[in-house]
C-alpha cells in the first residue's frame, strides 16, 4: 500500500513538473518584446537610405507570414510617418511577394526562408530584417541579438546592405554589431 502511494505521489509530482515546464516554455516564447522590436525597425527605416526611385510614395513594410510584430507595426504606422511618407504594413505569404517592399521583416518562424529570400532579392533595394539571431551572417542585412544582460541589439551585415543599393547611417552602425 505504501509503495503504491509513493508511486502515485511520484506520478503526480512528475505531472506537475511537466505542466510547469510547458508553462515556462510558453512564457519564454511570449517574452519577445515586440514593442522594442518595432522601435528598432522604425529607427532602421529612419537611418537607412534607399535609392531615389524607392524614396517616393508610401513606405511599404512587408512581414513574411504571421507575427505578433504586425500589430505593433500597424500601431506605429497609424501614428507615425517616415520623412513625410505614409508607412504601410503588408503581410505576405511567399518570398516573391516582397518585390516592391522597402523593408521585409522575417519572423523567427520563417527564418528557414532566408536563403530563398537572399537569392530572389539579390540586387533589389529591400532591407531584410530578421527576428532570429545570426541571420545577418546568412543573408539578412540586420538581425536582432539578445545579449547576456538581456539587452536587445542588432547585427549589421554592411556588405549585404550595400549589395542591395542601400546606405546605412554611421550613427546606426555605431549602435549595432558588424558581421561579415
Amino acid at each position: 500500500m505504501k509503495k503504491s502511494r509513493n508511486i502515485l505521489v511520484g506520478a503526480r509530482l512528475f505531472l506537475v513538473i511537466l505542466f510547469m515546464s510547458s508553462i515556462s516554455k510558453k512564457c519564454l516564447a511570449q517574452d519577445v518584446d515586440y514593442k522594442a522590436y518595432t522601435l528598432f525597425v522604425y529607427n532602421f527605416m529612419k537611418y537607412v537610405e534607399w535609392p531615389e526611385a524607392q524614396s517616393k510614395g508610401d513606405f511599404l513594410v512587408c512581414i513574411l507570414g504571421e507575427s505578433p510584430i504586425q500589430k505593433e507595426l500597424a500601431g506605429l504606422a497609424a501614428t507615425k510617418k517616415l520623412k513625410g511618407r505614409t508607412i504601410v504594413i503588408k503581410t505576405i505569404s511567399k518570398p516573391e511577394e516582397a518585390i516592391g517592399c522597402q523593408l521585409l521583416y522575417i519572423p523567427s518562424s520563417k527564418s528557414g526562408n532566408i536563403k530563398a529570400l537572399k537569392e530572389q532579392m539579390v540586387t533589389k533595394p529591400i532591407l531584410i530584417v530578421a527576428e532570429r539571431e545570426g541571420l545577418a551572417k546568412k543573408g539578412a542585412e540586420l538581425s536582432f541579438v539578445t545579449l547576456e544582460d538581456d539587452a536587445l541589439k542588432f547585427d549589421i551585415n554592411k556588405k549585404e546592405i550595400e549589395s542591395h543599393q542601400l546606405k546605412i547611417s554611421s550613427q546606426l552602425i555605431t549602435l549595432g554589431i558588424l558581421v561579415d
